[in-house]
């Protein structure tokens, strides 16, 4: 059993600044995502929670006791690296089983368990191969195996981008493992899995934390952190996004209830209903779409603020022709490119828009339908349900600029 509470934490490397003043806890049992860019303090904040690297600031408690200034060794822990510092000249069985010999279990107990592991990633016949001889993948996958053997009283796992170098389908079937096996009664981990990818965090986490520039950003279930973003960095990191830029109108009257609760009868959309309340957005002066607000952020906006309107590409939805008078928060457009991305594709729809042209995304599932239908140069409306629209007080522009990296 282990919780991990992390205090204040901060840490430097002479003038660049990798953490500041983190706080930060991490449950028993939880498998946790640190979630974030590459050079946004990931690693770091692991190496403090595992010994390998010392605060300038703060505490780090396991189980409210304080493990600061103790060595890895009396953390007892599993940590995979990213770079796998395996031993080089040991086999992939020696590799894996060497946690066990130098804490002296029972050797044929570590036989068994080496040989599940080999089964589980795929390495079975590969006992004797040297890390010499091992494909990138390969050496990620003996690495799992290694930390997952150095795991103590503590049963706490820290993966550092454990699937990185694998291949799609053996990633994703890793993920599967790596969550079952955490979640498994016979083993009941606490894992802490650092990642850059939003897909990856969302799969297997209970809750996720996105960090950024060593800062910590936001905390929450992979549900709070997609619908329910605190910033525009968040919003924009966990998929490609489009935005408008606008004005609260809460005392507007529209041609449509906006109160109106869709009849998608999804559950998803239940729990917005509840939490939120629908707020005019002047765009232009003839546009005005609608987005449902958190309530506490709605109560906070005054009439004539600027707002930030957010729609993630695959929330647009796409109609051929002009359906303006069909359906609400919907724009006219015309399609620019498209791209087969496999399960989807991914439209470019270029609006005018305050007498400039403008670039929307729309990706929606790739079906026989859309693939004959939906063709370049095509005039269709865009739009979007209120619902799935996320609205922040407007950042400003340079801070939109530099979190969507515009010119």
């Amino acid at each position: 059993m282990v919780n991990i509470t992390l205090k204040n934490i901060s840490k430097s490397f002479k003038e660049q600044v990798a953490l500041k003043n983190i706080s930060l806890e991490i449950k028993d049992k939880e498998y946790f995502i640190i979630l974030g860019p590459t050079g946004s303090g990931k690693t770091t904040l692991v190496k403090v929670i595992a010994g390998l690297v010392k605060p300038d600031s703060g505490e780090v408690l396991f189980d409210n006791k304080d493990m600061t200034n103790k060595p890895p060794l009396e953390r007892n822990l599993g940590f995979m690296f990213e770079n796998y510092a395996l031993f080089p000249h040991m086999t992939i069985y020696n590799n894996i089983a060497y946690s066990a010999r130098v804490h002296a279990r029972d050797p044929e107990i570590t036989h068994n368990i080496v040989e599940q592991m080999l089964l589980m990633t795929l390495l079975t016949g590969r006992n004797d191969a040297l890390p010499e001889e091992m494909s990138g993948g390969m050496k990620q996958r003996v690495a799992l195996c290694r930390a997952l053997m150095n795991l103590e009283q503590t049963k706490l796992l820290i993966l550092d981008e454990p699937l990185k170098a694998l291949d799609a389908g053996l990633r994703m079937s890793l993920r599967r493992d790596l969550l079952q096996m955490a979640k498994s009664k016979l083993l009941e981990l606490s894992v802490i899995h650092i990642t850059n990818e939003e897909n990856e965090a969302m799969m297997v986490a209970d809750r996720i934390a996105v960090i950024n520039h060593g800062k910590l950003i936001q905390v929450g279930t992979p549900y709070e952190i997609y619908y329910q973003p605190k910033t525009l960095f968040v919003a924009n990191f966990m998929s490609e996004i489009n935005y408008f830029e606008g004005i609260g109108r809460k005392n507007k009257e529209l041609s449509w209830d906006i109160h109106k609760k869709s009849n998608q009868g999804d559950i998803f959309f239940e729990k917005i209903h509840k939490e939120s309340i629908p707020l005019p957005i002047e765009i232009e002066e003839n546009i005005t779409f609608v987005s449902c607000v958190q309530k506490e952020l709605y109560n906070s906006i005054t009439e004539k603020d600027k707002i930030l309107l957010v729609i993630r590409a695959n929330h647009m939805k796409i109609r051929l022709g002009n359906r303006i008078d069909e359906k609400h928060n919907a724009i006219t457009g015309k399609i620019s490119r498209r791209k087969f991305m496999g399960v989807f594709y991914r439209f470019e729809v270029i609006i005018n828009f305050n007498d400039k042209e403008k670039v929307i995304i729309v990706t929606i599932p790739a079906t026989s339908e859309i693939h004959d239908t939906f063709l370049e140069d095509l005039n269709v409306t865009i739009y979007f349900p209120k619902e799935l629209g996320i609205v922040f007080m407007h950042p400003g522009k340079d801070e939109i600029d530099k979190v969507l990296r515009l010119e």
